[in-house]
């Protein structure tokens, strides 16, 4: 090593003195032995607007992986994989939550998620079976989620947003966002039960605005109008409901309804007189075939209506409420708080990554989602990522090896493993039948942005030491 120089020098912190130019750098830290994938034990959500018994397949997966009785009575909604207090996932064999594993092991996140999401992990997975229209709601943004949980910590559990991406699949049917400015008017025009709630001034308002003439006036009247809508004294809304069911079921003996109108029969006869059963016509009617998803993002109504589907979400359990339910309703703060847009969701159909592996990708930075299909015999290889993930077996059998392992695990129906950060998982499909697997794991474009500008970090603290020695 040269003499130190004798010229005056700035005074930057105190540095080991390197045995070599080239080791000047800081060391990267060596990487922590990380354990093979984990077996889960998932909770089930029984909500009434679930499908019963084996008709469901959230209750087959729960009942394949853990041996249990089927209550052919009982309705089984969702399935949820992560660690959400309301119903975390186990590590199996012992059973501790996976929270708590992860407390003690936050290598398994990765450095870039563990300190983003203070140690937790940031999506939660799901699988719901919808029998019965779920209610007319919204998830807010985080600025509202915060105020929310502030003032009702009850009802508003977390103060997180709750973007949310759903896949079906089987034929899934939803609502989802305002219908465009046409459709509205359509409606204002055929249907006098919503356009005498909403009032003669803001009918008119809705009926002679001009689609060009700007995205804010569309908005102010449709604001105005749904919450005229949707606040409507009880007796009013009870008498319009019935008035358009008396009225659907005549014309439907002289004229084939249409499905938007068919739909309102059946939202009435699940939610007799509710509101919901008029505000059904004023969305966007979104039928997904099995392997098309939608992205809902804060502040846009939706409803799920009936099928079976994969859903991924930031960890929250934000809802609020206005309609179509026997839950809570917080109809001013639903009201205020939508976007009003009137665009019809785009439909993904997934992106092929590799052979058999599809990948969804939200713009949103908690999650995305990667759909496997395996024919038998054949072998795919998930790369590892400097994220988590978890793997959700929903057909077929097979196996998961990774390096860590010594042995591969035998994967079947309803097996749930979580895979630590950095490791690789080589799936193979064995049996008669095409293996079915999903991943949920943090979305790839927010990994690599961390990691990018970790790694900036390090190239502005070699450049300090380089300048220091």
């Amino acid at each position: 090593m040269g003499a130190p120089s004798t010229a005056p020098a700035p005074s930057p912190p105190a540095l080991p003195e390197a045995s070599a130019p080239d080791d000047r750098a800081p060391p990267e830290p060596a990487a922590p032995e990380l354990p093979p994938p984990l077996r889960l034990r998932c909770g089930v959500q029984q909500y009434e607007w679930g499908r019963r018994g084996a008709a469901s397949l959230v209750a087959r997966l729960s009942a394949a992986d853990s041996a249990a009785e089927i209550d052919e009575a009982r309705p089984y909604a969702e399935l949820w994989m992560g660690t959400h207090p309301a119903a975390p996932s186990a590590v199996l064999p012992g059973g501790e939550p996976l929270g708590t594993w992860l407390a003690r092991n936050p290598a398994a996140l990765g450095p870039a998620v563990a300190a983003r999401w203070a140690g937790d992990l940031p999506f939660l997975f799901k699988v719901l079976a919808v029998a019965k229209p779920l209610s007319i709601q919204a998830h807010p943004d985080k600025g509202l989620a915060e105020l929310l949980h502030a003032m009702r910590p009850a009802t508003y559990r977390d103060a997180n947003h709750k973007p949310e991406m759903a896949i079906a699949v089987t034929d899934f049917r939803a609502l989802f966002g305002f219908a465009g400015i046409q459709e509205l008017k359509d409606v204002i025009r055929t249907v006098p039960e919503v356009a005498g709630l909403i009032g003669h001034e803001d009918a008119d308002k809705l009926m002679t605005v001009k689609e060009y003439h700007g995205g804010n006036d569309v908005k102010s009247s449709l604001q105005s109008a749904f919450a005229k809508l949707m606040t409507a004294s009880k007796e009013a809304v009870s008498e319009a409901v019935n008035k358009l069911k008396g009225r659907l079921n005549d014309e439907s003996e002289i004229r084939t309804l249409t499905e938007k109108e068919e739909l309102v029969l059946s939202l009435e006869r699940q939610y007799p007189e509710d509101v919901g059963v008029l505000a059904a016509l004023l969305f966007n009617y979104v039928k997904l075939s099995p392997g098309e998803a939608i992205y809902i993002g804060a502040n846009e109504p939706h409803a799920y209506l009936s099928g079976e589907c994969i859903e991924c979400m930031a960890t929250s359990d934000n809802v609020v409420r206005a309609g179509l339910t026997p839950k809570y309703r917080d109809v001013q703060t639903l009201c205020s708080m939508l976007t009003y847009k009137q665009i019809f969701p785009e439909i993904l159909r997934g992106v092929p990554v590799q052979p058999y592996v599809r990948r969804y990708t939200p713009p949103t930075d908690e999650f995305e989602v990667d759909c496997c299909l395996l024919p038998p015999g054949e072998v795919v290889v998930m790369p590892p990522v400097p994220g988590p993930s978890i793997f959700l077996v929903m057909t077929g059998e097979g196996e998961v090896q990774a390096d860590s392992m010594s042995d591969g695990e035998k994967a079947k129906e309803g097996d749930v493993f979580f895979v630590p950060a950095h490791t690789e998982v080589r799936l193979s499909a064995s049996g008669h039948a095409t293996m079915q697997l999903y991943r949920a794991g943090v979305n790839s474009r927010a990994l690599y942005a961390c990691n990018a500008a970790a790694a900036g970090k390090r190239s502005q603290l070699q450049n300090i030491c380089e300048m220091a020695s």
